[in-house]
């Protein structure tokens, strides 16, 4: 058994866990169905890079979902118990659902790693060229950038979709800065 002290630690983490995952799930799935509202108007999309940790992630939180378990079959406190199952539940329902998410353009917009960003929102636009090519999104906002990986054989049409956004004015770019 652990000290006072210790276990009012460990309650206050758990609970704090809880509340983080809530808010992340709850986000999650607002996410999600705003992907599928979205996803009829697709213009251009392709499946999101595969990640190499999913299935570590999808078995971690299959893992938590035990735990959760046999921590309600010890009768602990309820906060312990909701903790660790809604992280549990973040992980084997958002993880694999985000998987499902077309990255690309979009009638109203572009969904990006981070969210779907409308045109009306984008401030610049900029293609990393590496060996992979990356559309770097700015928003008016100031808040982060939106990363978008293209694959190769999408570029042109990506590029193409942007010009014609541009030219019918539904793309207003900001002035790049010093005229480069």
């Amino acid at each position: 058994m652990l000290p006072a002290t210790q276990q009012q630690i460990v309650s206050l983490g758990l609970l704090g866990l809880g509340i983080y995952f809530t808010v992340q799930l709850i986000r999650g799935l607002l996410g999600y169905r705003r992907y599928l509202r979205v996803r009829p108007s697709a213009v251009a999309t392709w499946p999101a890079p595969r990640q190499a940790l999913t299935r570590w992630l999808v078995a971690l939180g299959a893992f938590g979902g035990v735990v959760a378990l046999l921590n309600a079959w010890l009768q602990r406190p309820p906060h312990h118990v909701y903790g660790l199952a809604v992280m549990s539940a973040y992980f084997v329902v958002m993880v694999p659902l985000a998987t499902t998410i077309r990255l690309g353009i979009y009638r109203d917009g572009i969904w990006t790693e981070a969210g779907f960003i409308r045109w009306e929102e984008i401030a610049r636009v900029a293609f990393l060229e590496t060996p992979e090519v990356v559309l770097l999104l700015l928003p008016r906002s100031g808040r982060g950038s939106f990363h978008l990986p293209v694959p190769p054989e999408e570029y042109g049409a990506v590029r193409k979709v942007l010009a014609e956004r541009s030219r019918t004015g539904e793309l207003h770019l900001d002035p790049a800065i010093l005229g480069l």
